[in-house]
C-alpha cells in the first residue's frame, strides 16, 4: 500500500505504470471519437478536452481487463463509452444543478448556456452508444443501458428525498448504488466482455466489485463536500446546498438533539443557505464525527473488495487495481 502522504496526481501516475501504453492509445482513440463537422461541437469537446480529470473509470476498465486477460479493440471501445457517458451525465448534471463550475473551470452550461449544453450532453452519449454497436457485441449496449437507467433512478431518486428531508442510511447506500456505482461495476463488466468471458456468476462479482469501488468514490466525494475549496476545486458545501443529506451529516442527524436535527433541516429548506449556515453544519458533523465515521465505512467496503480480488491471480495489474481503490479512498480532490 502506498503512503498517505504521497498519494496525490503523480501516484496516480505511478499506480498507472502498467498500463501508460494502453492510457496512451485510449487517450488518442477517445480524442477521435469527438470528432464533428458542427464546428460549436468541435469548440466544446477542444474545452472538455483540456480538463480530463482523473480518467478513473477508463483506467479501471484497462487494468480489470489486463488482470482478466488482455486489453483489445473491444476494451478500448469500451473505455470511450463509458468516459463519453460519464461526461455526458456530468454536464447534464450541471444543468440540473445549475452548477458553474466543474474541475475548478468553468461548467459547459455557464459558458454555453443549459440549452446547448444538454444537446452536447445528448451528442456524447449517442456518440458513445454507436460505438458499443460497432463492435457487435449486444452485452456492450446491454450493460451500459442498463447504467444509464440505473443513473437515472438513482438521481430522480435523491431528488424526492432531498424535497421531503426523509432518507434513511438504506436509502442513501440505494441512490449511491445507481448514481455512481453502477457505472464502476459497468466498468468490470465490459472489462469482462472484452475477453469473452461469458460466465453470469463471475460478471455478477466483477459487477459487485466495481459497485462497491463506486460507494467508496461517492462518499469520499460526500467528505470532500466539507473541505475547503482551495484543497478540492469544488464549492464547499455544494451538497447542503441542494438540500443533499450526503453521509457524514446523515450520521451526524442520528447523533445530535432533537433541536439540532431540527435547525439542520431548517437550513436544507432555505433556498438561500449562507456562508454561516455551512459553517454550522460542518462544525456539528465534526464534533459528531460524521467524517470519521464515514471513512470507517469506505474502510470497510476496501476491505470487503479485497477478499474478492484474492480469487485472482496475483500481477502488477492486480496490485495497481488495489492501490487504485486506495487512492480513491484517499484522494484529496
Amino acid at each position: 500500500m502506498w503512503p498517505i502522504s504521497k498519494l496525490n496526481g503523480n501516484m496516480l501516475k505511478q499506480i498507472t505504470k502498467p498500463i501508460q501504453k494502453e492510457i496512451k492509445i485510449f487517450d488518442e482513440k477517445y480524442k477521435e471519437s469527438l470528432s464533428s463537422d458542427v464546428k460549436l461541437i468541435l469548440t466544446i469537446s477542444s474545452y472538455i478536452l483540456k480538463k480530463p480529470g482523473k480518467r478513473i473509470r477508463p483506467i479501471l476498465i484497462l487494468l480489470v481487463a489486463k488482470l482478466l486477460g488482455e486489453v483489445n479493440e473491444k476494451t478500448y471501445s469500451s473505455c470511450i463509452l463509458i468516459e463519453l457517458l460519464h461526461t455526458a451525465t456530468l454536464i447534464h448534471d450541471d444543468v440540473v444543478d445549475d452548477a458553474s463550475f466543474r474541475r475548478g473551470h468553468f461548467s459547459v452550461n455557464n459558458l454555453w448556456k443549459n440549452k446547448i449544453a444538454v444537446l452536447v450532453g445528448d451528442f456524447l452519449l449517442s456518440k458513445g452508444l454507436s460505438l458499443g454497436l460497432k463492435d457487435g457485441d449486444l452485452n456492450i449496449l446491454l450493460y451500459t443501458s442498463k447504467a444509464v437507467e440505473r443513473i437515472s433512478e438513482g438521481e430522480i431518486f435523491q431528488l424526492q428525498k432531498s424535497r421531503d428531508l426523509d432518507i434513511s442510511e438504506e436509502d442513501y447506500y440505494n441512490i449511491i448504488q445507481r448514481k455512481t456505482g453502477s457505472l464502476f461495476g459497468c466498468c468490470f463488466q465490459l472489462a469482462a466482455i472484452s475477453n469473452n468471458i461469458s460466465s453470469k456468476e463471475e460478471i455478477k462479482n466483477l459487477y459487485n466489485i466495481g459497485l462497491k469501488i463506486g460507494m467508496i468514490f461517492q462518499i469520499k466525494d460526500d467528505i470532500l463536500d466539507y473541505k475547503s475549496s482551495s484543497i478540492t476545486g469544488k464549492i464547499m458545501g455544494n451538497d447542503l446546498k441542494e438540500s443533499k443529506i450526503n453521509l457524514p451529516l446523515l450520521f451526524t442527524i442520528k447523533k445530535v438533539s432533537f433541536l439540532k436535527r431540527q435547525k439542520i433541516f431548517r437550513i436544507l429548506r432555505d433556498n438561500k443557505i449562507n456562508r454561516e449556515d455551512v459553517y454550522y453544519i460542518k462544525k456539528l458533523v465534526k464534533i459528531n464525527k460524521g467524517i470519521e465515521m464515514a471513512i470507517k465505512k469506505m474502510e470497510s467496503l476496501e476491505k470487503e473488495i479485497i477478499s474478492h480480488l484474492k480469487n485472482y491471480p496475483e500481477s502488477i495489474y492486480k496490485r495497481s487495481l488495489i492501490d487504485l481503490i486506495h487512492f480513491i479512498l484517499v484522494r484529496k480532490k
